[in-house]
C-alpha cells in the first residue's frame, strides 16, 4: 500500500513538471573535431572571431565536444574550456547524427546545482547525491521524449531500496529538462540544459531544486 501511494504521488509530480513552458532550441549537441591536421589543434577563442584571444584548444581527433549554443551567424559554437566558455569554429566540428538528447530516452545526463549542492547522474539507474549524505539510487520509471518545438523533456523515478528510507529522504523524483543556456553560478561555464527537479520526501514534503545538465560526464 505504501508503494502504491508513493507511485501515485510521484505521478502527480510528473504531471506538474510536464506543464512548464519552454522555448525551442537545437542545442546542446555533441560534436567531433574534423578537418584539422593531425599536428594541429582547434582553437577555442574568447569571442566568436578569428582574432579573439585563444583560451583553450581541442585535439584534432577529439570527440564528445558539447556545443551549447551558436553565434548569430551559425559560424561559431560555444563550448566549455576549463572554468569558462569559449567559441570554436563550427566548420571544424561535425555533429553526431544520432545525437538528440530530447528524443533519446537512454541519453545519460550529468546534472547538478548549488544552494544546496547536489548532483544527479541521470541514466537508466539514476543516482542522487546531496551534501553530507550517501549516494541515493533510484529506479527510472519514465523518461518523456521532448521535441524541437517544446524544447523540453522530463523524467520520473522512485527510490530504490528495501523500504527503510528515512522520512527526510527523497522517495520520488520528477524533473523537467529545458533546452536553454544555464549557469552553474560557480564558474564562467555555460551549459545548454536547465533542470527543475522535484523531490517528494518520505514525510510528504515536496522540494524543488534547480540546476544545469551536461551531455558529458
Amino acid at each position: 500500500m505504501r508503494a502504491t501511494r508513493r507511485c501515485a504521488a510521484a505521478g502527480l509530480l510528473w504531471l506538474a513538471a510536464a506543464v512548464l513552458p519552454a522555448a525551442a532550441q537545437e542545442f546542446p549537441a555533441l560534436y567531433s573535431v574534423a578537418g584539422v591536421s593531425a599536428d594541429d589543434v582547434l582553437n577555442i577563442r574568447s569571442a566568436p572571431s578569428a582574432s579573439a584571444e585563444i583560451i583553450g584548444t581541442l585535439a584534432p581527433d577529439q570527440a564528445g565536444v558539447e556545443v551549447v549554443a551558436a553565434d548569430g551567424s551559425g559560424t561559431w559554437g560555444l563550448v566549455n574550456s576549463g572554468e569558462r566558455s569559449g567559441w570554436a569554429a563550427l566548420r571544424f566540428l561535425t555533429q553526431d547524427p544520432r545525437d538528440d538528447w530530447r528524443k533519446r530516452q537512454k541519453q545519460a545526463l550529468n546534472c547538478f546545482g548549488t544552494e544546496p549542492f547536489w548532483s544527479l547522474a541521470l541514466d537508466e539507474t539514476p543516482n542522487l547525491t546531496t551534501p553530507g549524505g550517501p549516494e541515493m539510487p533510484f529506479v527510472l520509471l519514465a523518461r518523456e521524449p521532448g521535441s524541437n518545438h517544446s524544447g523540453k523533456s522530463g523524467f520520473h523515478a522512485v527510490r530504490q531500496g528495501d523500504g527503510n528510507v528515512s522520512h527526510t529522504e527523497p522517495v520520488a523524483l520528477s524533473g523537467t529538462l529545458t533546452a536553454q543556456q544555464c549557469s552553474d553560478g560557480m564558474s564562467d561555464r555555460t551549459y545548454g540544459i536547465s533542470i527543475d527537479l522535484l523531490q517528494l520526501r518520505g514525510a510528504g514534503q515536496l522540494d524543488v531544486l534547480t540546476g544545469c545538465c551536461s551531455l558529458v560526464p
